[in-house]
């Protein structure tokens, strides 16, 4: 999961629906930190949990920041909002992590004022190329 390095403008401020998203008319990118390319190469992380990021369906280019930038193209297959306290041990697994003390405890690292009443968005992927 990653979540560190984005910034959110004013419209992702926003509170998100509860619903799935439709498709984006263009090919949106996602930044990820850097420790994770190897679990998404690998197949070991499918989702990422994210707050304050719009994120839709359709084509996609997981981005890792490293020293030269690395750009994987994928899609995402589904988009599902819950409050940060729903979060479940399944959600930690796909996301990479061992369980959801783990997935908890980068949760704190990437956004160190999140709450468990906070709006989070779990992004599932797949590796397209």
């Amino acid at each position: 999961m990653d979540h560190a390095m984005y910034q959110p403008t004013e419209e992702d401020l926003e509170p998100a629906g509860r619903a799935e998203c439709a498709a984006p008319a263009t090919r949106q990118s996602l930044p990820f930190h850097h420790s994770y390319l190897d679990a998404v190469r690998t197949g070991r992380k499918t989702t990422t949990v994210r707050l304050r990021n719009a994120v839709e369906t359709g084509p996609v280019d997981l981005v890792f920041e490293l020293d030269d930038e690395v750009v994987l193209p994928g899609e995402v297959t589904r988009v599902i909002s819950k409050r940060v306290g729903e979060l479940t041990d399944a959600d930690a697994v796909a996301d990479g992590f061992r369980d959801l003390a783990e997935l908890q405890d980068r949760l704190r690292f990437h956004y160190p004022r999140i709450e468990a009443t906070d709006d989070a968005t779990i992004v599932h992927f797949r590796l397209t190329g």
